[in-house]
């Protein structure tokens, strides 16, 4: 062939291709490489048409992979061969609507460039809180329908002056075609008010804000998904109003400040620095260090500090002025994050005092996502939300159109088709009406947006969640009610693209079973077309039934009494009415008001009560979080845990490890060293548990799923002694442990089951 000849070649782009630089790359490469044509955006993706000798057209395809802007993600290419055309330039051509789908870029932390817009003397954007350009700034959360143009989007009441203009129309300005763009004389504007609406004058809203913080003022701030809580991270005055305000007594609080100023209060490595100043910028949990910069409550008794840098404008220009700000959702405990002003002064009435905000309209909620480091397991996301959705999961296999409706704690749903799955950011618990709300209304976007019509519809087997029965209010013919664990440990495998056979660890707090019991210390064998629960803990009695988890000395009395039909004389037996310990022998004696679980978590709590640590629980997970900071002996001792054959499976007894804990107690060991030795028990039973049903199966590979393996002790330690022993441990990195990523699980088994 004459390498000199013209060709034409079309080009279809799909995958994370608008509200990234996209078509600006496109056109300067083009440019570079001497072709003529056009590209455009489409709701299916980008197309392109390029003109030019065989060799550039060539050199041109492999540059759209390998020289993508950033924050790109290019998940297929076709090209096709077309007959010339005599195109005379390179042009960018107006977007177009028809069917199909494209993926819409998450929400991106104001990049390095706009930093320095903002601050710089003499830029027309110094101070302006909505500065943004190609490479970062809202996406997600502004969009209404795709494609991603400036009139589908909040910003089209905004009509850009004159330089934004001709900024946006030039293809060498890093804001072309920048949707948002805007400038103080065209764009949002802030304002700031008391609780009660009334305005407050200003020159600087942000500048008075950032006063009023520094008195120890409570603020809502308006950021790129909702509305944040703020008052200032160092006044332990300002602290403690805000938690007895939000009814938040114990949960740790988020806090925000510079790069420079984390080692100051949290220990910080190269890989953790790095992903905090990432695009995502998430809340990292970082290891606290000893200091008295920081108001001793916000997070009591915890060894972490959950750690995010400013991602917007605002937060930037908020920091000349401090240095450490909680930053917690706006919100009231239990419902969704709060979007618009008329529902903040509503909802955070009596919390805040004042409010920052803006007239750039949130479209979508996303609130911040949660990450944890380990340098054995890297990054594990807690939370999936900003920065992260609605970044689509490649999967193994073809998918018919289908939804997951998820759990009911920390949810989220799924709709996934042929290889491909979206998984929706984090929503909250659905324990309210306001919550399924937005729910409903996130789903109904994500129907539009991607043009999925689901022909099946899974939901946990839990005939009370809320998700439940919307699935089964659903018009949607196939209904499939997918067990919790299995499709914890179907989320695992789906995320790594694993096909195989494994032995699946479900560990978590809840989870309704096949048998209508409460599981949550499962062993599972199977793949993605289904599994076979294979061994578990032994069942033991809830008194009171799922009540009894804000009470875990509850637990602990009767998981002692079950297995022992006898209380040892311990201080937090003493510390229990004797009316209290009665009712709960009458419980057991009668099987009245009792339900049976085999949850890991349920035994955390058991052991954080029996050893003092927690009496009554405030948040999910609070006793099991307790008992693991607790844990900072190196012993390698351990509880022994009998583990027995049962109708066909395995059986773990956990009665000499409760058992031992109590007798461990009465010799006066060191609480530290018995919360040591348990973790050591959970992970020697594990370890040994795989042992035999390696030899009965023959699996090396281990999936870890459920909410139990946020505790890094156990998730550690475990993968640790996996690989020790000849195992293939598989775990999460994409999509969280606990029940934020079981909608995934949900829509892979639902189609293959």
């Amino acid at each position: 062939m004459n390498t000199r000849l013209p060709v034409r070649r079309r080009i279809f782009v799909k995958g994370i291709v608008q509200g990234v630089g996209f078509r600006p790359f496109i056109y300067r490469l083009a440019q570079n490489h001497k072709l003529r044509g056009w590209v455009l955006n489409s709701s299916k993706g980008v197309f392109v048409e390029v003109e030019g000798a065989v060799r550039q057209v060539d050199d041109f395809v492999r540059s759209i992979r390998s020289k993508s802007p950033a924050n790109a993600r290019i998940d297929s290419l076709h090209i096709s061969k077309l007959p010339c055309k005599g195109y005379k330039h390179f042009t960018i051509r107006e977007s177009v609507m028809d069917r199909g789908s494209t993926l819409i870029s998450p929400d991106l932390a104001t990049c390095s460039e706009c930093r320095e817009d903002i601050t710089k003397p003499g830029n027309r954007r110094k101070g302006y809180p909505f500065t943004n350009c190609t490479n970062c700034g809202p996406r997600y959360s502004i969009i209404k329908i795709t494609p991603y143009d400036r009139i589908h989007t909040t910003m089209r009441s905004f009509k850009m002056c004159r330089d934004c203009a001709l900024e946006y129309q030039d293809v060498l300005d890093r804001r072309f075609h920048a949707q948002p763009n805007a400038c103080p004389e065209c764009g949002p504007k802030v304002a700031l008010y008391r609780i009660n609406r009334q305005p407050v004058a200003a020159e600087s809203p942000i500048d008075k804000t950032a006063g009023l913080l520094l008195q120890g003022k409570i603020v809502a701030i308006k950021g790129l998904g909702g509305f944040h809580i703020a008052c200032d991270a160092t006044n332990e005055s300002a602290v403690t109003r805000l938690r007895r305000r939000k009814g938040r007594p114990h949960k740790p609080l988020a806090l925000m400040c510079r790069l420079a100023d984390v080692p100051r209060v949290a220990r910080l490595t190269k890989p953790e620095a790095l992903y905090l100043a990432s695009a995502q910028a998430p809340i990292l949990l970082l290891q606290k260090r000893k200091t008295r910069i920081l108001a001793p409550s916000i997070a009591p008794g915890n060894p972490y500090l959950g750690i995010m840098l400013p991602y917007t404008p605002v937060h930037h220009l908020l920091f000349k002025q401090l240095k450490f700000l909680v930053m917690t959702s706006g919100n009231r405990q239990d419902e969704p994050v709060t979007i618009d002003d008329a529902e903040c002064f509503a909802s955070l009435h009596g919390i805040v005092d004042y409010v920052l905000t803006n007239d750039r309209p949130i479209e979508n909620r996303n609130d911040d996502s949660i990450v944890t480091y380990s340098p054995l397991t890297a990054f594990s996301i807690l939370r999936r939300s900003r920065g992260y959705a609605p970044d689509p999961i490649d999967l193994p296999m073809k998918l018919a159109p289908t939804l997951g409706c998820g759990g009911e704690l920390k949810s989220t749903f799924c709709m996934a088709r042929s290889k491909t799955a979206y998984l929706s950011p984090h929503i909250g618990d659905l324990e309210n009406f306001d919550t399924l709300h937005a729910y409903q209304q996130t789903l109904e976007k994500y129907r539009r947006w991607f043009e999925l019509e689901p022909e099946v519809v899974a939901h946990d087997l839990h005939p009370d969640y809320m998700t439940t029965r919307f699935a089964k209010s659903t018009r949607i013919a196939k209904k499939v009610a997918v067990q919790h664990h299995f499709a914890h440990i179907a989320s695992c495998l789906a995320e790594n693209l694993v096909e195989d056979r494994v032995i699946g660890l479900a560990f978590d707090g809840t989870g309704y079973g096949t048998d209508g019991k409460i599981w949550g210390c499962e062993f599972l064998v199977g793949d993605l077309t289904g599994f076979d629960r294979v061994a578990h803990l032994a069942y033991l009695p809830l008194p009171g039934g799922e009540a009894s988890i804000r009470h875990p000395y509850r637990i602990g009395l009767a998981y002692l009494l079950y297995t022992r039909k006898q209380l040892p004389n311990l201080p937090f037996v003493k510390g229990t009415r004797t009316s209290e310990r009665r009712a709960i022998e009458q419980m057991l004696e009668t099987d009245f008001n009792l339900a049976f679980t085999s949850s890991l978590g349920r035994l955390f709590d058991a052991i954080a009560a029996i050893l003092g640590v927690t009496r009554e629980i405030t948040f999910e997970a609070q006793a099991a979080m307790q008992l693991e900071y607790l844990a900072t002996d190196r012993t390698v001792m351990s509880y022994p845990a009998e583990i027995r054959h049962e109708d066909g499976g395995f059986v773990i007894d956990p009665a000499e490890i409760i058992w031992g804990v109590a007798t461990d107690i009465k010799r006066g060991l060191r609480t530290e060293t018995i919360a040591s030795k348990f973790h050591n028990s959970i992970i020697t039973f594990s370890i040994d548990t795989c042992k035999k049903l390696r030899q009965e199966y023959n699996i090396r590979k281990v999936a870890l799923s459920g909410g139990a393996f946020q505790n890094r002790l156990l998730l550690e330690g475990l993968v640790r002694e996996l690989k020790k022993n000849g195992f293939a441990p598989i775990f999460h990195q994409k999509v969280p442990y606990n029940d934020g990523g079981i909608a995934l699980g949900q829509v892979i088994l639902a189609d293959r089951g």
